[in-house]
């Protein structure tokens, strides 16, 4: 494929594209109606499929570029989330969505229903039982919540382009659904720090980004005097060496970032931090206020709600965008429950996890400190983080589900934990191989789940078109061998050919995941060091708890970071049960794993493994209200440095030549036809128009991508295609210039040749 832009049209094009893109920049004199905001979705035609699924066919609708819904009771139909932005002041009064004319796609479709998920804990304990509900229809819509992020106030609504009407089994699609929110006038604050990421946050995420010019920026802020906080013991911040946290902050200072460290003992003892302090829960003036505190004070004025508010005022003041939380957080033991853990409340009703009875836990979560609106506890009572529907004061969510900083958590309790924790971290961020940053592992178990959902590899095997090239991916799979594989098999593998990145399904326990036990762990010896994605169960306990047992043994996800100088270098485990599905594909610790994936290979933001997490859970919030998904959102913590970049490797070691080829020096060109050449003469000379030409080459041999002709720094011709060529015409030059051939090769590298020309071209 060829394409050429004229040297002065080029410029006339880009001046014209350069105004047409500008969106950022709003005529003072254009008035936007805050009290009704309009926004219509359009939608492509509906897909219809079949598909044979536990003994039965089921028809099967899509519409490209949108999720289908998997929640109990409810039809499996498309769905878009709308992400509106609310004007600064304003609050929702009132939403309306109407539709165009309903298109039928006909009648006796047989749409499946979300039916009931399972546990993936140990295999032995499954139990398949059915699962009982009422079917209800989906409306053309549904408000998911009214959230706050970064001081900018969004609501997300479901809408729903298809709809199933079980009795005749009739399918009805809406092209077009218009959605009008009424405002009202608000007092509840709002902070905007005025920095140039948190507006581009804003900018991507929401559908009406124009509605930004309503908010004013603080505009004290404008560089970061604190990019990263690290908030530890007083023992451990005192801690002496070579490798202490000290020397994981000279790194980052090295990188560019400005740091900070603070005990938790300094933040207890800082009355600002306390909850009628200048960034407690009780305090109206505090940016992040919702609702005032009237009683069990104590609740929130603990430890842990000192140091959000702490992480509140670094938020604020100092411009803070990464948070690593240095201790652990042991139920057990008041002696190694450093930063002590928010427990919050995944309790929405219907969540059957196999034959078990419960549907709640105080579900380990360090979203309490990365998200700072509210207090996430509404109603005052013991439970935080509980959805609108168990809010016994009013209909609203308690949890903030939106970050204003990136938390990860280091689970270190004594000095050689802290020490390994520091050297793996440095050691990855300072490793450049290759071929090791290339190798990706999909590991999956047997999990006895029926149908398609018994083999972990089937869960796998969606993630891997999610990971381009020059990654290389790997498959430890039971479904694809006579057998089980072994213990021993992947541990040869960790400690011979560590692999860069493990992603992995199977069954598991606190002190247990990917088949192997603590000491197993605990003897592994690679020296290089891998990150783990496992939706397995309950390895990610940092708590040490399994419903009300606290053991003394670490979990299998410190293992793997900080007991050992071995391991992982990061991981992202449960800290509960992983919730799978049954004889489905689409399960919720599934569907948030594909959004990391999908968000750390195939997005522009940089792949740090901290707003990663964040990010790829919030672009899943509009399925919050399905089943299963708060408490998967809430459970899936990153223990790590959120900072840390996940190395994309650059492909093989390629080397590109080119030579620019024609004309050549010493030549003299008239209407394209060499005339002479002469050997002294230190430039070519074309008279009128005349025809570029390049020849490059790789090795190894298949990785030109294209060749681009300049004349002196303006890029004349692109051309993909050998033989490189550009015809030089159409375009008025005279003089000396330089013409310059650059080849790109793939993996962003390239290589230049030029000539000197005096050019007479009209």
């Amino acid at each position: 494929m060829k394409f050429k832009l004229p040297l002065v049209s080029s410029f006339i094009l880009v001046v014209l594209l350069s105004a047409a893109l500008a969106p950022a920049i709003q005529p003072q004199n254009i008035a936007f109606d805050y009290e009704l905001i309009s926004v219509t979705y359009s939608f492509t035609d509906p897909i219809l499929t079949s598909v044979e699924n536990n003994d039965a066919t089921y028809d099967v609708v899509t519409i490209t570029g949108l999720e289908n819904t998997y929640d109990l009771g409810r039809p499996c139909i498309p769905f878009k989330t709308a992400k509106i932005l609310v004007p600064a002041g304003k609050t929702v009064d009132a939403v309306e969505v109407s539709a165009s004319s309903p298109i039928s796609l006909g009648e006796n479709f047989n749409v499946q229903y979300g039916d009931g998920l399972v546990h993936i804990s140990e295999k032995d304990s499954y139990a398949s039982s059915p699962v009982y509900f009422e079917a209800k229809p989906y409306d053309i819509y549904s408000v998911v919540g009214e959230y706050c992020l970064k001081g900018y106030t969004i609501v997300f609504i479901n809408l729903h382009p298809v709809h199933y009407i079980s009795d005749s089994g009739e399918l009805l699609y809406y092209e077009q659904l218009a959605v009008k929110i009424k405002t009202k006038d608000t007092n509840a604050n709002s902070f905007v720090r005025g920095l140039n990421q948190d507006k581009q946050r804003i900018q991507t995420l929401v559908d009406n980004p124009s509605y930004i010019e309503s908010y004013t920026s603080y505009g004290g802020l404008e560089n970061a005097a604190v990019d990263y906080l690290l908030i530890t013991s007083e023992t451990f911040k005192n801690m002496s060496g070579n490798t202490t946290f000290e020397n994981l902050l000279t790194l980052k200072e090295a990188q560019g970032m400005t740091t900070a460290m603070v005990s938790v003992e300094e933040i207890m003892g800082n009355p600002n931090c306390w909850v009628n302090g200048t960034w407690g829960d009780n305090n109206p003036g505090n940016p992040f206020y919702t609702s005032s505190i009237n009683t069990n004070f104590s609740r929130f004025n603990d430890t842990s709600a000192m140091i959000r508010n702490y992480i509140r005022m670094s938020y604020v003041e100092f411009g803070t965008s990464y948070v690593l939380l240095g201790g652990d957080a042991d139920g057990w033991s008041e002696e190694e429950n450093i930063v002590p853990l928010r427990g919050l409340y995944a309790n929405e009703s219907g969540l059957p996890l196999g034959n078990l009875a419960f549907e709640e836990d105080a579900i380990p979560s360090d979203m309490y400190y990365a998200c700072l609106d509210g207090n996430f506890n509404y109603d005052l009572d013991e439970f935080f983080g509980e959805a609108a529907s168990r809010n016994d004061q009013a209909d609203v969510d308690e949890a903030d589900l939106l970050s204003e900083v990136s938390v990860g958590r280091a689970c270190v309790d004594s000095i050689e934990e802290v020490q390994n924790f520091v050297m793996k971290t440095v050691s990855y961020e300072t490793t450049e191989d290759e071929m090791y940053h290339r190798k990706v592992l999909m590991v999956g178990e047997y999990l006895g789940f029926p149908g398609v959902s018994a083999y972990g590899a089937n869960y796998k095997d969606l993630i891997i078109p999610l990971i381009p090239e020059p990654f290389e991916v790997h498959t430890l799979y039971d479904r694809d061998r006579p057998s089980e594989w072994d213990k021993q098999e992947l541990i040869d593998m960790l400690n011979t050919a560590p692999p860069h990145l493990i992603n992995h399904l199977g069954h598991g326990f606190v002190n247990y995941g990917l088949r192997l036990h603590n000491p197993d762990i605990a003897a592994l010896t690679n020296e290089k060091y891998f990150f783990i994605y496992s939706q397995t169960c309950l390895a990610g306990s940092f708590d040490n708890c399994y419903r009300d047992t606290y053991y003394e043994d670490d979990c299998a996800a410190e293992y793997f970071t900080v007991e050992t100088t071995h391991g992982a270098v990061a991981v992202i485990m449960n800290a509960r049960f992983g919730l799978g599905s049954e004889d489905t594909l689409d399960s919720p610790s599934q569907a948030y794993d594909a959004s990391f994936y999908d968000m750390l290979m195939n997005t522009d933001m940089a792949p740090k493994i901290g707003p990663v997490n964040h990010y790829s859970k919030e672009a899943m919030l509009g399925r919050i209200l399905e089943n299963g998904h708060r408490w998967v959102y809430y459970q899936t913590n990153l223990l790590g440095d959120p900072d840390l970049t996940v190395k994309h490797p650059s492909g093989p070691n390629v080397e590109l030549q080119v030579t620019f080829s024609y004309p050549e020096e010493g030549g003299i060109y008239l209407l394209g036809s060499q005339l002479l050449k002469i050997g002294v003469l230190p430039k070519a000379v074309v008279i009128g128009g005349i025809q570029l030409a390049a020849e490059a080459q790789s090795e190894p041999d298949g990785y030109v991508f294209s060749v681009e002709f300049f004349v002196d720094n303006d890029s004349y011709y692109i051309d993909f295609e050998p033989p490189y060529t550009a015809d030089l015409e159409g375009v008025f030059l005279f003089g000396n210039h330089e013409l310059k051939a650059t080849v790109h090769g793939a993996y962003g590298k390239d290589q230049t040749d030029s000539i000197e020309a005096f050019l007479l071209v009209f």
